[in-house]
């Protein structure tokens, strides 16, 4: 079966790691890596690769040649803005790895089955895709959460000029999708950029204010969350123990990346990226469903004419 013809737009950290990804993907096609500087480390591992790459930026993907269905938006919130309009126009649906939120917000173990028919699917913060998923599975069992608190840490060398130019955009993007997937409107985000060696996993830590107390229904709702995110993020872990505070219940979540071209403790680039995968596959195999109903409809008919 034809994989999907995809391409990915930055050819920094993200971008090179999302190449790789794509590469073991049984679904997924990379057409083109485009950047705008040839020499760049991203750029130089995919021409070892064999990937087809282009320093014209956004303008790449206007070749009708490149037959992209769609594309890794791996540059900053800002370019992603005109990027979307671009997309729109040359008909490419685009999974967006910028807090810009021009299109849908993507959980993949929460809204994964509708994001797809999305043309712009946004993946929100790395804050966001590890917070997100536990602070909706406690919000299906905890009625009165009045207020939540995302800390996430990361090592320096894992969070890019991107990520700090676009901080602002960070917190209100990873803020918002609270609110939308938990219907939780008090919600405060940061991120510690950690300087000290050895360089540590990411942790987000998240605090829920609320009187109820804990109990089997939240361990478990709990427990079934994480399951599901890591099926697509294996390095998706609780630490320590789920505990009842003063005001309220805390947990941690720890990633570790696969390390295949960000190092391991890198987990905040690895989560957003395997999220960003997980969606694109799905799309693919929908995409791939349909071709062979429609296939099958025409031989039916072919038969029966």
């Amino acid at each position: 079966m034809k994989k999907l013809r995809v391409g990915i737009l930055g050819t920094g950290n993200i971008g090179t790691d999302l190449l790789i990804k794509i590469i073991r993907s049984p679904y997924l096609e990379c057409v083109c890596f485009a950047g705008r500087n040839l020499s760049s480390k991203g750029m130089i591992k995919a021409k070892e690769l064999g990937i087809n790459t282009s320093d014209q930026g956004i303008n790449a993907f206007s070749k009708k040649e490149l037959e992209c269905e769609l594309v890794f938006d791996a540059t900053s919130a800002q370019d992603h803005y005109r990027h979307a309009r671009v997309f729109s126009m040359l008909g490419i649906r685009a999974i967006d790895m910028t807090p810009a939120h021009v299109g849908e917000f993507c959980i993949p173990s929460i809204n994964g089955d509708t994001a797809i028919f999305e043309p712009n699917i946004n993946m929100i913060t790395c804050g966001g895709q590890a917070s997100i998923p536990a602070i909706y599975a406690l919000s299906q069992v905890i009625p009165d959460i009045s207020r939540v608190e995302i800390n996430s840490r990361a090592a320096e060398d894992s969070i890019g000029p991107a990520t700090i130019a676009n901080i602002d955009k960070y917190y209100s993007s990873t803020a918002s999708a609270v609110t939308q997937f938990c219907g939780i409107e008090n919600v405060s985000v940061d991120l510690y950029v950690d300087p000290s060696e050895p360089k540590p996993d990411m942790l987000t830590k998240i605090k829920l204010h609320t009187p109820t107390q804990l109990n089997p229904k939240i361990i478990k709702s709990l427990s079934t969350i994480v399951n599901k995110v890591k099926q697509y993020v294996p390095g998706y872990a609780l630490v320590g123990q789920v505990e009842h505070v003063e005001g309220g219940i805390e947990l941690s979540i720890k990633v570790t990346g696969l390390g295949d071209w960000v190092p391991k403790h890198a987990g905040n680039l690895d989560i957003i990226n395997c999220a960003a995968i997980a969606i694109a596959e799905k799309y693919a195999q929908h995409a791939r469903k349909n071709t062979l109903e429609e296939e099958l409809q025409e031989l039916e008919v072919g038969l029966y004419s």
